[in-house]
């Protein structure tokens, strides 16, 4: 009878094991699939059992790095240190939960080092600093990331995703629906990536070459708003003009703030002469992005259109050109100005305020502390930070800033 209970114990506990490594095995699929709620359900049921594993630790801390819940990721590293030491993958994954946190400047002469150098984890290197540049709107020194990530990894969807993402906000539309489609061609079911393209090709006029990709993801997610809408303006290039409405109005009944959708609708009313009704659309698509020129220029063309609303429509023309203008000086500066002079803390602080003032509030943050960093005492960010730390009503950060300048007399 003993014997047999040892026996079932033991059946029940390798059948245990084997449960969890297969978790543990899933959970480094979905993480290489980009699956992270996946590879987060997989990870926490292997730990149920393998929490005394190094292994099963180490993938928690980087599947938790890759959802950005770096307090859990950094708890898993501890635990990874408690159970075989500091070891050199060890070391590297907290440099890169670190880089990831903040401290890229810090780190980034050693990490390129690291990639220089050939180390097996040179492409996890490059996407931790392409994260943050991207996420601080750094796009030359993300693109430079990017290009060596592709080039050591040219199977990489994500690194081509992301190449993407960053060719469209330099402008460079072309190499970025280069960059998607390959993405795609690697991995066929990023549907994320393949609505990016299809906005990319619409942003570009290339509505008949967006279609396809917007009637697969329309009949994969058929209540997708952003789809709806993209497949919304091909109906309209289309002169499908009723079918364009109807996918709106599902888009409106269910996100009534959708503001490529209030956007849209205003052009089509714009375009059959409903001028009143255009207009309500266009309001209350502004009300949600105040400083769009897209949006403010299709209202100036309402306004224009009535007779009696020249005035009104002269002022909205006002506007639209001094919206246009900052997104075009806001472009200038990331683009070829802050490259070429990266320690100009006046340089960096224009762009810190113009990224607030068109709704960018995080990455205006990050330029105007770099600013900061470059010159402490630089008197307009410190301004500029007291302006939006009172308009969010944060009256410690606010305080600080006041302080500040109350002693330098301003």
């Amino acid at each position: 009878m003993a014997v047999g209970v040892v026996v079932l114990a033991a059946v029940w506990g390798f059948g245990r094991e084997g449960w969890a490594y297969w978790q543990e095995r899933s959970a480094k699929t979905a993480l290489e699939d980009e699956n992270l709620d996946e590879a987060s359900r997989h990870i926490g049921l292997a730990l149920r059992v393998r929490s005394g594993r190094v292994s099963t630790n180490f993938l928690a801390a980087r599947i938790d790095r890759a959802r950005r819940e770096y307090a859990e990721a950094e708890q898993h590293l501890v635990r990874c240190k408690e159970l075989g030491g500091m070891t050199e993958p060890l070391q590297m994954e907290w440099l890169l939960l670190r880089c990831e946190k903040g401290d890229v400047d810090e780190l980034a002469p050693g990490l390129l080092a690291a990639v220089e150098q050939n180390h097996p984890e040179s492409p996890a290197i490059l996407e931790a600093m392409a994260l943050v540049y991207m996420r601080q709107a750094r796009y030359h020194e993300a693109k430079q990331a990017l290009n060596k990530w592709v080039e050591l990894a040219p199977k990489s969807s994500r690194a081509r995703d992301w190449r993407g993402w960053v060719y469209n906000q330099l402008d460079e539309r072309g190499p970025g629906i280069e960059d998607y489609s390959r993405a795609l061609e690697l991995r066929p079911t990023l549907s994320a990536v393949r609505l990016r393209l299809a906005q990319l090709l619409i942003d570009s006029s290339r509505h008949l070459e967006a279609l396809p990709h917007l009637e697969r993801l329309h009949a994969e997610q058929p209540d997708d708003p952003d789809v709806m809408v993209g497949l919304a303006a091909c109906r309209a290039i289309e002169l499908k003009t009723p079918d364009a409405r109807q996918l709106l109005d599902r888009v409106l009944a269910a996100h009534p703030n959708h503001f490529g959708a209030l956007v849209l609708y205003g052009d089509l009313e714009r375009q059959e002469e409903r001028y009143a009704e255009a207009e309500r659309w266009l309001r209350k698509a502004l009300e949600q992005k105040p400083r769009d020129p897209t949006a403010r220029y299709s209202l100036h063309l309402v306004l224009l259109a009535q007779p009696a609303r020249q005035k009104d429509a002269e002022e909205e023309r006002v506007r639209w050109e001094q919206d246009r203008d900052s997104v075009i000086r806001l472009g200038r500066l990331l683009r070829t100005e802050l490259v070429d002079h990266p320690n100009d803390p006046d340089l960096a602080a224009e762009a810190g305020e113009l990224l607030i003032q068109v709704g960018e509030e995080q990455r205006g943050l990050v330029w105007l502390n770099k600013a900061l960093a470059i010159d402490p005492r630089h008197l307009p960010s410190h301004k500029s930070l007291l302006a939006y730390y009172e308009k969010i009503h944060d009256a410690t950060r606010a305080a600080a800033h006041r302080q500040f300048l109350s002693g330098a007399g301003k």
